[in-house]
């Protein structure tokens, strides 16, 4: 069964299918590299650890928010919008830790001292590490620490959460530049953010240890700015396009012919390192491309199935390390490590359903009652104020 496209901006289905695309390539990375899946070499040179498909989520995300809140955040204001953020993020970051307790507390019993440096990069001052890397974490502020002991302790693909949580914070204030700027000068602006990224990068590959360097390339919610920019920027000309009208379907196959070319060429070739630094651009140009065909090209996905793995593909995302984890501990290795990565995907799916999305909405009710108690003070305040207060 298919999801309807709705062409006036209520969805983009394909677009969620994409993420569980994005998400099951980290997956099945992080899985090969601790030990769960006998993944040939070249496959993994070739999706590079899975960190484009991080650039792929960053990027997705900008397009998406601009999608949904270009019309809302000017009425509303930032107030709905970060509230709606926190929803949404938040109980996934808490139950992600919660199940990487029994991990901790294993690897603190001293039964394989060797796994708590592997998994956690921690030798010395273990419990001192441990705390900050927890209240790091349950503030959403570990990217910004480029330590191992900070960054790899209990759930470390957290860290591209805590940069979303940046540009979460940054969005409004984003969006309402980039808005108001013309389109010739706009992408000349991005142009420019692109360079600047890649200069940046240059400097802290050239001047900075690879100990650190490696961490504030890849996790530094500043380097990783540019491609949350190109999102919004790419939902910004979709906009655009779509206001004139007419069907962009030959345009959205153009775009998305080219950009998979480009993704796989650089994929193969790999002529710099981040791959996902020139990767970006054209992950861009591929959600633009998919938000401008038209069935029947892209039925497949937007079957049902797909969208469900990608509404599901934050939880996915992050329990998936935190199950690797705990089947290692039980035993699974290479031979039936691919049943620990199912499992993964399954419990995704019922925890979107069962815990994630009613959680989002109990949250953001709670919102909404403690926000008309104090617009209806505003509004009182307002009735009964006296002429001077007007005037000033």
């Amino acid at each position: 069964m298919r999801a309807p496209i709705d062409q006036s901006g209520g969805s983009l289905p394909a677009l969620t299918s994409v993420r569980f695309l994005a998400a099951i390539t980290v997956v099945v990375s992080h899985y090969s590299e601790l030990g769960l899946l006998r993944l040939p070499s070249q496959v993994f040179d070739f999706v590079d650890g899975g960190r484009p498909a991080v650039s792929l989520f960053f990027v997705l995300s900008g397009f998406i928010l601009t999608f949904t809140y270009r019309d809302q955040l000017p009425v509303k204001g930032p107030r709905p919008f970060y509230q709606a953020r926190f929803a949404r993020i938040y109980p996934g970051i808490l139950l992600a830790l919660a199940l990487c307790v029994p991990t901790t507390l294993y690897l603190l019993s001293g039964n394989d001292p060797s796994l708590l440096a592997q998994w956690y990069a921690l030798k010395n001052h273990v419990y001192l590490s441990l705390g900050v890397s927890l209240v790091c974490q349950l503030l959403l502020l570990n990217a910004w620490f480029p330590f191992a002991a900070v960054n790899q302790p209990w759930n470390g693909p957290s860290d591209s959460v805590s940069c979303e949580a940046f540009f979460y914070l940054m969005f409004p204030l984003m969006l309402r530049k980039m808005m108001s700027m013309r389109l010739a000068w706009l992408t000349f602006a991005c142009i420019g953010f692109f360079l600047m990224q890649g200069l940046w990068i240059v400097f802290l590959q050239t001047f900075l240890p690879l100990s650190r360097s490696g961490f504030l390339v890849v996790g530094l919610p500043l380097t990783r700015l540019f491609e949350f920019v190109a999102g919004i920027y790419a939902a910004i000309l979709f906009h655009q396009l779509r206001a004139h009208g007419v069907s962009r379907h030959a345009l959205g196959i153009k775009l998305v012919s080219g950009a998979l070319i480009a993704l796989t060429v650089l994929g193969v070739w790999r002529p710099v390192s981040p791959a996902f630094y020139l990767a970006s651009p054209w992950f861009a140009a591929l959600i633009l491309g998919l938000a401008l065909l038209e069935r029947p090209v892209i039925n497949v996905l937007n079957r049902r199935t797909f969208i469900r793995l990608g509404e599901a593909s934050y939880s996915l995302y992050l329990i998936h390390v935190p199950i690797a984890y705990l089947a290692y501990i039980a035993g699974f290795r290479q031979s039936n490590g691919w049943i620990a990565m199912l499992f993964a995907v399954v419990a995704s799916l019922l925890i979107f359903r069962f815990y994630e999305e009613p959680l989002r909405k109990r949250i953001r009710t709670r919102f909404s009652a403690i926000a008309k108690p104090v617009d209806k003070t505003d509004r009182m305040s307002a009735v009964f104020a006296s002429p001077a207060s007007k005037e000033n």
